[in-house]
């Protein structure tokens, strides 16, 4: 989860750097948070037990490093939008 509030953290603080006019790359974006979602989801999937309770708390960290992933398939257009409307 560590891993996911970083790239998440990222997302955010590019967005809040290009309402203040400080522009970053898109590129940068993705590939910062896309390589922390794929480390965390990696360290999720291998926390994954045998155990019910292990599996539910290993799918939050799976989900929140997954969206990470997805998220220049998902949102490409309206990050792209954000990013360079003043």
């Amino acid at each position: 989860m560590t891993l996911a509030t970083l790239g998440w953290a990222v997302v955010w603080s590019a967005l809040g750097l290009a309402r203040l006019g400080v522009s970053v790359p898109l590129p940068w974006i993705y590939g910062i948070s896309c390589l922390l979602g794929a480390a965390g989801f990696g360290y999720g999937f291998l926390t994954v037990r045998a155990r019910k309770a292990w599996l539910l708390m290993a799918l939050m960290a799976l989900f929140a490093n997954g969206t990470l992933l997805l998220l220049p398939f998902a949102f490409d257009a309206e990050l792209q939008a954000a990013l360079t409307a003043r």
